[in-house]
């Protein structure tokens, strides 16, 4: 055991002496979490709470009344919760929201939109998107043709009774009893005759909130351990990668000519390779507490947890290195079997959407349990709930480290190593 620890110890001064290729490999999951952080919000709270606002400017060139309802001068409180509407006097104005405020878009509607609509006649309003955002000019786009496909909609149904509409909203047509009458039993004639389009609703929609976890779904202890857990698999394959380079330079050779066995060696290695990801696991957990707060959990489950995801890392990667021949190899199979295993591990989407055959072979990955470990932990999960995932872990670090050596020893048996 002796030997193993001198061994070990000597490959980690050796690989700690560049710890930017340890900081290279935690790139990737961390850009990745901050840009879910940025978009989605780090803290946790209903997805109401979390959702982004639509920041959308309107230049509204006309007076009548739909106009003013399209352009959002009506707009209810449950709407602005979602939505910031600022008005523009000008297109020019519009222009400079869109440009200086950082609008997602600019709805210009022209003058005599609402006449015309009333009238059954065609027109059309503009939309400017913001070309320097991704996501809300998009979302602004679907929205401006759901208004489009509702005002057409509604105009249809209207039909010959818009300009009497139209009066009703000048000076105090409202006041005129016989034509309001008149249009209300005109128009409950059409609503009637498509009544069975209309009413009931084919879809309902209704809010459920539960009592258990009533702060809401945190989107981050969601998705950052899933994160974690790619950073790590990455980690791994690069530190295993060492035996392979170690191989082309001949000082694997002169390692395994000491008395000290060529499993002995073996061990180290690997050995040395679970302390570099223990180290990333630690790094990356520090930055999901500190920078997005997560609150990781009980120490003694946690600890369960990291020790037997270190040790199914850091077997898979022992594994993949003793399956392939060069440094190369494994750098392409080994970034595209990572993604993949993430993919169908619920690192990006849950595993409960995905078809049966997906979600039964998601159960093969590490990541899987992996992901399912810590982000039981991280939504208040204990021993009960986390018991699973161990067991799973534990069996498949053992196995797959053990595989992985017994190739490895075969492989330098046979001279290839």
């Amino acid at each position: 055991m002796g030997t193993i620890l001198v061994l070990t110890r000597k490959d980690l001064r050796r690989r700690l002496s560049d710890p930017a290729a340890l900081l290279l490999n935690l790139a990737i999951p961390l850009a990745i979490a901050g840009a879910m952080a940025l978009t989605f919000g780090h803290r946790g709270g209903s997805a109401e709470q979390n959702a982004p606002k639509l920041r959308l400017a309107v230049v509204n060139l006309d007076t009548g009344v739909v106009a003013e309802m399209l352009a959002g001068a009506t707009q209810n409180d449950q709407a602005a919760r979602h939505m910031e509407i600022a008005q523009a006097a000008t297109r020019e104005e519009g222009l400079a929201l869109l440009r200086d405020k950082e609008y997602a878009a600019l709805l210009i509607i022209p003058k005599g939109f609402g006449e015309t609509v009333l009238r059954g006649g065609r027109t059309r309003f503009e939309l400017i998107k913001n070309p320097a955002q991704n996501l809300m000019p998009i979302a602004a786009q679907q929205i401006a043709e759901v208004a489009a496909l509702y005002v057409s909609g509604a105009a249809r149904l209207i039909g010959e009774d818009g300009p009497r509409l139209q009066r009703l909203f000048q000076d105090d047509g409202w006041r005129d009893t016989p034509a309001l009458t008149s249009l209300v039993s005109s128009l409950s004639g059409r609503v009637q005759r498509v009544g069975a389009l209309l009413l009931p609703p084919l879809i309902e929609v209704s809010e459920k909130k539960d009592e258990v976890g009533a702060e809401g779904f945190d989107f981050m202890s969601w998705m950052y351990p899933g994160m974690v857990v790619m950073g790590l698999i990455f980690t791994g394959m690069s530190q295993m990668k060492d035996l392979l380079r170690e191989k082309d330079a001949g000082t694997l050779r002169r390692q395994f000519a000491a008395p000290v066995g060529a499993a002995t060696v073996l061990v180290s290695k690997i050995l040395a390779s679970g302390v570099i990801v223990a180290a990333a696991l630690a790094i990356l957990m520090s930055i999901g507490s500190i920078a997005l707060g997560i609150h990781w959990g009980a120490p003694l489950p946690l600890a369960a947890a990291s020790i037997l995801l270190v040790l199914a890392v850091t077997g898979f990667a022992a594994l993949l290195f003793a399956v392939v021949r060069t440094e190369r190899q494994g750098d392409a199979f080994g970034g595209i079997l990572t993604m993949v295993m993430s993919l169908l591990g619920g690192a990006f989407v849950p595993v409960e959407i995905m078809p049966d055959w997906m979600s039964r072979l998601a159960r093969v990955t590490v990541n899987f349990w992996g992901n399912g470990a810590l982000r039981t932990l991280a939504t208040g999960g204990g021993w009960a709930e986390v018991a699973p995932y161990l067991r799973v872990l534990a069996v498949l670090g053992f196995s797959m480290t053990l595989i992985g050596v017994g190739l490895l020893h075969r492989r330098h048996a046979r001279g290839a190593l």
